[in-house]
């Protein structure tokens, strides 16, 4: 079993390599690849959520920040 900082890290660079088959002219014929991948996806974050979920020490649930600026 992979840890959670591996199953994040192998989400991230999946997600990575997905954004780039979908940009590529001939993604249509990448289809069954991007299904792939997007199932390993799957599998990598629920493996990472249900190691946070069997932590026996109540953690804060990772959140997804983004932060605005403003160019002066």
């Amino acid at each position: 079993m992979d840890t959670i900082a591996d199953d994040l890290t192998r989400v991230i660079d999946l997600a990575d390599l997905l954004a780039i088959l979908l940009a590529q002219p001939d993604a249509d014929t990448a289809i069954n690849g991007m299904h792939k991948v997007a199932q390993i996806i799957g599998e990598h974050a629920r493996s990472a959520q249900d190691q946070l979920e069997a932590r026996p020490v109540p953690v804060t649930r990772p959140t997804l920040a983004v932060v605005h600026r403003l160019e002066t």
